[in-house]
Order: C-alpha cells, then sequence, then structure tokens
C-alpha cells in the first residue's frame, strides 16, 4: 500500500504549488482567471512577512494535491481560525482518502493553534462536496452570502472621499470597541455567541502576533460605529485581499453616510495596500443591507456558501488523523 505524506510547503514547492493551482482552474473551467506568478505565490508563502501557508499532499512520491490557507478571525469569539482557500486533488489521486486526511490535518493545526473555527466555501450545487463536508463535522451556512468588490467597484469606492471621521483604532479605544461589539450582538439576537473578551480581543489587535485590524466611526466626538477586518488571499490571482468581519452602527445614527464612508475607508487601504477584493458576508434576508452594497459596486455571490467546523466537532475532525509521521509544524 503506498503511503500518503501531508507536510508543509518549502520554497521548493512552489512551481508545483502552481502547477497544481492552474490543474484546478482548468477543472474548474477558470484558467483565464489565474494572473498569478511563481515569484508572487513565493513572496507570499515565504517572504518576510508571509500572508499565507500551504500544505503539499504526496502520494506513492508524487504530488498529488495541495490546500491553501491563511488565519481569519472571529470578533464574537475574539479567536484567530483557519480558513482553507483551496483545496484541490488531482483525478487520478482521487477516492483515496486524500481530501478527508487534509481536512483533518487542518483540524489539527485549527487545534493546535487554539482557533475557534475552520471554515471554507463550496458551490451549492455541488451536492457530493457538500453530503462529504457534513459528514466530516461541517455545518454549511445556508443564510449568508459573500459580498465581494473588486476592480473598477473597488476603486472606485475608494476614490469617494467622505468628511466624516472614520480613524484606525487604538489600544485605549478596546473597552468602547467591545461595547459596541455588545452592541452588535445584541441587535443580531446573539447574545449568547459572544464569547470573547475584551483582553484578548486587544490582545489580536495590538499584540504580536495580531490577527485583525478596526476602524471607528465618530459623530460629534462620539463613536458610533466599527468595522473589524483581516487580511485573506486569491489564490488565482495570488493577491491578498481584505475581509470585513463585523461592521455595525448604533441604531440612533444609522442613514448619515457611515456605513459608506467605512466602506469606503476599507475600499482606499484595499488599494492602497494592492489588495485584489474586498469581501464580507450578508445574511440573505437583509434586503436593505443587500441594495446598499449592491449601490456600494458590490457583487453578491448567490452559488457560494460558508462551511464551517467547530467545538467538539473540530476536536473529532482533527482525531481522525491520528498519530501518523505528519509534522503539522508551527508559524
Amino acid at each position: 500500500m503506498f503511503e500518503l505524506t501531508l507536510r508543509p510547503a518549502t520554497p521548493a514547492d512552489v512551481s508545483v504549488l502552481l502547477d497544481l493551482i492552474m490543474a484546478l482552474a482548468e477543472y474548474e473551467k477558470l484558467s483565464h482567471a489565474v494572473t498569478g506568478t511563481v515569484e508572487a505565490l513565493k513572496e507570499h508563502l515565504f517572504g518576510a512577512n508571509p500572508d499565507i501557508e500551504a500544505i503539499v499532499a504526496e502520494y506513492a512520491g508524487q504530488a498529488a494535491g495541495f490546500a491553501l490557507f491563511f488565519h481569519n478571525y472571529s470578533t464574537f469569539l475574539a479567536k484567530p481560525g483557519i480558513y482553507l482557500e483551496d483545496l484541490f486533488v488531482l483525478p487520478q489521486f482521487r477516492r483515496l482518502g486524500i481530501g478527508k486526511a487534509v481536512l483533518s490535518y487542518l483540524a489539527q493545526l485549527a487545534v493546535s493553534r487554539n482557533c475557534g473555527r475552520f471554515e471554507w466555501s463550496v458551490l451549492d450545487w455541488n451536492e457530493s462536496a457538500i453530503a462529504f463536508y457534513k459528514r466530516m463535522g461541517a455545518s454549511i451556512l445556508e443564510s449568508t452570502r459573500i459580498c465581494r468588490l473588486t476592480e473598477e467597484p473597488l476603486t472606485e469606492l475608494a476614490s469617494n472621499n467622505s468628511s466624516l471621521k472614520v480613524r484606525p483604532a487604538t489600544p485605549e479605544d478596546t473597552p468602547t470597541l467591545f461595547h459596541l461589539l455588545q452592541g452588535k450582538a445584541e441587535f443580531d439576537q446573539k447574545l449568547d455567541t459572544l464569547t470573547g473578551t475584551p483582553e484578548a480581543l486587544q490582545r489580536h489587535l495590538f499584540g504580536e502576533p495580531s490577527y485583525i485590524e478596526a476602524i471607528l466611526a465618530e459623530s460629534e466626538g462620539e463613536v458610533v460605529g466599527f468595522a473589524t477586518f483581516f487580511p485573506n488571499y486569491s489564490t488565482f490571482l495570488t493577491r491578498q485581499g481584505l475581509y470585513v468581519d463585523d461592521l455595525f452602527i448604533l441604531p440612533s445614527h444609522r442613514r448619515q453616510g457611515l456605513g459608506k464612508a467605512m466602506l469606503g475607508h476599507l475600499a482606499q487601504l484595499a488599494v492602497k495596500r494592492d489588495c485584489g477584493r474586498l469581501e464580507w458576508l450578508v445574511a440573505v434576508w437583509n434586503d436593505q443591507a443587500i441594495a446598499f452594497y449592491k449601490r456600494m459596486g458590490a457583487s453578491v455571490l448567490p452559488d457560494w456558501r460558508i462551511c464551517r467546523v467547530a467545538d467538539d466537532k473540530l476536536t473529532q475532525l482533527a482525531a481522525q488523523l491520528g498519530d501518523n509521521n505528519q509534522n503539522l509544524g508551527e508559524k
């Protein structure tokens, strides 16, 4: 029986990784969407400030697949997570348990790094993949959709200057930021899911390593809104993006342009950092928010769903890999 090996990618793997990315794009009939280069991928994986990580799956000594991932963040949990951007196994190596092994490997990594959850996305028509992920313990978030700003709509939003005050959060803002976060949890009727602490949030905002950033909106000297965000990544573009985890404005200060001002500020940051896209989630029932985001130039992706493994399901998935010869590695 051939042995499956899962290992962290090294700089020597970059050309193989790009070949696998091209194979993934061809499989999805999206070869035209791959605009990245070996040099960019190597810089983002192994440069001075790496954005992403990757693992290589080898079967019988051959590169059989890969996974590319990065840390995301949950403001409510005040914990980092792992987001799987891409997982691909070459067709001739399928039905050998490689996909399951990769998911278990990444779940182990999430547990070892004290992450709150492990997430990825799936197309809603891919019923076999959805069934497989559910068997692995994943929940499919049916009630949310991904919003995306890219290319001209992103630069156009970034070019809209607002007179409203939006600024980066500082450590001194942590109590105010957490109070607003409690307000969002109460407004969303999700106070029971707010399990993080101000101390953990401050550590992850301003400590080392930092996982997330925050901006605040002010009106007449009072902080009345916030947004938290972190870098994400596009494998096909080999470019970083920005992902908005939470955006909230006090109900008493809505319809004053603050939401547009914060999105504009985030779009400016994305353009300044040479990001390929700005993304966030929206609830499917929130017609008002969807209409607002579309006016800002965002596309609402109708067929993508978020998969999530958390709590006991995460530790159970991590345990499925067992104590094999895999080296999880550390950042």
